[in-house]
């Protein structure tokens, strides 16, 4: 550039900066008022913020530490002899009960009160069970011929017997009894002082509709066969007769099934079916109450398993809620990215 260009460019920049300086610095009243009509800015809306790292960094062991301490709670608190509860329904007509062998003392007496008896006057399907335990496998055979003796003292029979003694293992006798319905109830009380009753259970189905159809049922096809031999005996075209003679047979056999059916029904009303087993399997040892040891590990055990369930919770939550957590992730940051975005332009207006 040559010398003179340079002289004048400055001269030029020179005369610029003091027309600069020489405009006014102060804003004119007019311009103030125009300013104050405005008011002032609204306030700027803050997008809410991710946690940052550090936060999570500490409410991270603080959540975990949470969550520990209330499985410790929970275990100690939980820690105690588990309780038993029992429930019973007056009037039920199945019945089942069980008692806890160190209660019950050997040959106990049982009240036939606890017993359901049949009902007088109607026919049932009585089905009774109870397992006792004996003393050692002497009496497991004492026992068992005892309890023969009891039934066929009632008037019932011994319908099958097994025994079964092997070493190392608890001898055991199942009997399958009937007794005549009017004497069962008298039968198991008996029976039942012969060890300790570890179970009982009683189930009565009543036969009353079943017998009323089943005669019925005789009645009508014993009716059909005094019409069809009556038919039989005057003359009849022979398709005619041939097919009343093949109805007759089948009349015929149908009526000795349904009389066998019926036969059957008035025996298992009539007698009682007891299924009696004999066992010398010995009670399991009460477990010992307040040991530190077992509380212990009660308590810890309790403490997994509400560690166990808290986390499947949390997974549960994790796999349903993973969706809208990964959408408001991406939503947060769209919006942080475009906040940026728009301080970059201003700053670069």
């Amino acid at each position: 550039m040559p010398a003179t260009e340079t002289i004048d460019f400055e001269h030029e920049f020179e005369e610029l900066v003091r027309e600069l300086r020489a405009l006014p610095t102060a804003a004119s009243d007019s311009v103030r008022e125009r300013v104050r009509a405005l008011g002032e800015p609204a306030p700027r809306r803050e997008l809410p913020r991710l946690p940052s790292r550090r936060s999570l960094l500490v409410l991270a062991p603080v959540c975990v530490l949470a969550l520990v301490s209330a499985a410790v709670v929970h275990g100690v608190l939980n820690s105690g002899a588990p309780k038993q509860q029992s429930f019973a329904q007056p009037g039920a007509v199945g019945l089942d009960e069980r008692a806890a062998p160190a209660l019950v003392p050997e040959h106990a007496g049982v009240a036939g009160s606890l017993l359901v008896p049949p009902t007088s006057g109607r026919r049932q399907d009585y089905e009774a069970s109870m397992t006792l335990r004996v003393k050692d496998l002497d009496a497991l055979t004492d026992r068992t011929n005892e309890a023969m003796r009891v039934v066929r003292s009632y008037g019932g029979y011994v319908a099958s017997v097994q025994q079964s003694t092997s070493a190392g293992r608890p001898g055991e006798a199942d009997l399958v009894l009937r007794v005549p319905v009017g004497h069962v109830e008298a039968a198991m009380v008996q029976l039942s002082e012969l060890g300790t009753v570890l179970s009982r259970q009683v189930s009565i189905v009543d036969l009353e509709q079943v017998l009323r159809q089943q005669r019925a049922r005789i009645l009508h096809l014993k009716l059909f066969i005094a019409r069809a031999t009556e038919e039989l005996k005057g003359d009849l075209p022979a398709d005619v007769r041939l097919r009343l003679e093949l109805q007759l047979q089948q009349a015929r056999e149908e009526l000795t099934r349904a009389t066998g059916a019926n036969k059957a029904t008035l025996d298992e009303a009539a007698f009682s079916h007891v299924s009696l087993t004999l066992t010398t399997q010995k009670p399991a040892a009460p477990a010992q109450k307040g040991g530190s040891t077992g509380r212990f590990e009660r308590a810890a055990r309790d403490a997994g398993g509400f560690l166990a369930d808290a986390g499947a919770v949390a997974l549960f939550l994790v796999i349903v809620l993973s969706p809208v957590i990964v959408l408001a992730v991406a939503c947060l940051a769209g919006l942080r990215a475009y906040r940026r975005r728009e301080e970059r332009r201003l700053l670069a207006a």
